[in-house]
Formats: C-alpha cells, structure tokens, sequence
C-alpha cells in the first residue's frame, strides 16, 4: 500500500479518478490528527475547520461506488495534518487491468 507523510500545508492525497471503485485512507500516525476533504474545484481549501473526515491516531476511512455513490467514488481527496508530519497510507481499486 502506498504511503505518504502530510504537513500542516494543504496536499493532495489522490488526484480524481474516474474508473475507481473504492478508496481507503489510514493515518498511520500514533499522535497526529489528519484532515480529509473531498475537493470540488482545482482549488485546494481542506483545513482543520473546512473538512470532510477527522481521522485521529491509527483511524481510517474506506468509500466505496455501492454505499457512497459514483461522485464521492471519483472525486479528488486533499489531506492535512494537525501538527508535525504523520505518515497516512492509502489505495485504491479499479474495474481497469493494467
């Protein structure tokens, strides 16, 4: 599984993607907060205040097409930590064999 350390400046996490199908995110941090948002525009705005998912010490998130529905499914995530930098993990899935 993929990973990658967030700081307290906004990021992408994973760019859009129209074949995927599910998504999962973990903060693998033991201490850290991090904040994910499911971005509408090119714009990246996720904070502390304006976020979708709060994702504590060792939390994670899983979305998938059949209960969240094809455009959270699709969308673009941008993440940020509350403090230092915490390493999160995430993959994804497609219908499409590469």
């Amino acid at each position: 599984m993929p990973s990658k350390t967030l700081s307290t400046v906004a990021t992408e996490i994973i760019p859009s993607n129209s074949a995927r199908k599910s998504l999962f995110i973990q903060n693998e941090d033991t201490q850290q907060v991090i904040y994910v948002k499911k971005e509408r525009s090119e714009s990246t705005s996720v904070s502390a205040t304006d976020h979708d998912y709060r994702l504590g010490p060792g939390a994670a998130m899983a979305i998938n097409n059949l209960t969240d529905g094809t455009e959270a499914i699709q969308a673009r995530y941008t993440g940020i930590a509350d403090g230092a930098t915490p390493r999160i993990a995430f993959t994804e899935s497609e219908d499409i064999r590469r």
